[in-house]
């Protein structure tokens, strides 16, 4: 267990420096030391410098800064979206902070990196965002007042992620999990099989968005490995060049030049 890896704390174009640092200074509280940022919005960090005080000024040290989401997350098997709003779709599976902090500590003690990704202050994390998650955290507050801060929500789920550690580490034996594949891999397969349903016009009548999600999230419930997607991956490669080059290339050419529509 002393080998573990830390889950990073992933920062989304976040809108004011203070709260990063504020964010700097909880994730020293609880124990985490690895910090990302996406595209931050400020300019100015004196604010971020002068709430990322004490235990919190290594951390503030040695941000690692992103200009795009997929960097930051990138080598992860397990990313956990933060998120006050309810979603349209349902391919996500929602775990509460408990759950969230036992799955982390659970991956991280296995050697797997994960993340935990929150996102803009005021408007959260976006669809096209939850594209790199692999399951998102609803914190539970009061109606009349339900707005975190966004240090507030970093140490919560740290304060789980400590906990659900703690109670692992007095376990003398323990089921190892099965390592998944890496976010990338998942993503990249999900984005080769929604451009081969491009070309045979699967999506007509359809949202390409959500039925991406779906295949996406059934990828990652599958906890396929590297190995695993990469055959997949293969796989949609050669139906492509099929799909491309084969017996029904002539079909559609016919098909194009007639205005068919495809039945």
């Amino acid at each position: 267990m002393s080998d573990d890896l830390l889950p990073r704390v992933v920062l989304n174009r976040p809108l004011y420096g203070g709260n990063v640092g504020s964010s700097a200074r909880a994730m020293a509280n609880m124990g985490l030391v690895d910090l990302h940022v996406v595209q931050p919005q400020y300019k100015d960090e004196t604010e971020l410098r002068k709430m990322a005080v004490h235990s919190g000024a290594s951390i503030r040290e040695s941000i690692t800064r992103h200009e795009e989401l997929g960097t930051a997350v990138a080598g992860c098997t397990v990313v956990i979206a933060c998120t006050a709003r309810p979603r349209r779709w349902k391919a996500w599976e929602l775990v509460s902070p408990t759950e969230a902090g036992e799955l982390l500590a659970q991956c991280g003690a296995d050697g797997e990196q994960t993340a935990l990704l929150f996102g803009t202050e005021d408007s959260g994390l976006a669809q096209e965002d939850l594209a790199w998650a692999t399951h998102l955290c609803h914190i539970p507050t009061s109606i009349e007042a339900s707005s975190l801060n966004l240090s507030q929500a970093v140490l919560l789920l740290g304060w789980e992620w400590g906990k659900a550690r703690g109670r692992l580490r007095r376990l003398p034996h323990r089921n190892k999990r099965r390592r998944p594949a890496a976010i990338e891999q998942v993503q990249g397969a999900t984005e080769q099989a929604a451009e081969l349903l491009d070309v045979i016009d699967f999506w007509r009548g359809k949202s390409r968005e959500q039925g991406m999600a779906t295949l996406r999230q059934a990828l990652i419930r599958g906890a396929m490995s590297d190995v695993e997607v990469h055959y997949i991956r293969g796989v949609v490669n050669k139906l492509r060049w099929f799909v491309d080059n084969g017996p029904r290339l002539d079909e559609r050419q016919a098909r194009d030049e007639s205005g068919e529509q495809p039945s």
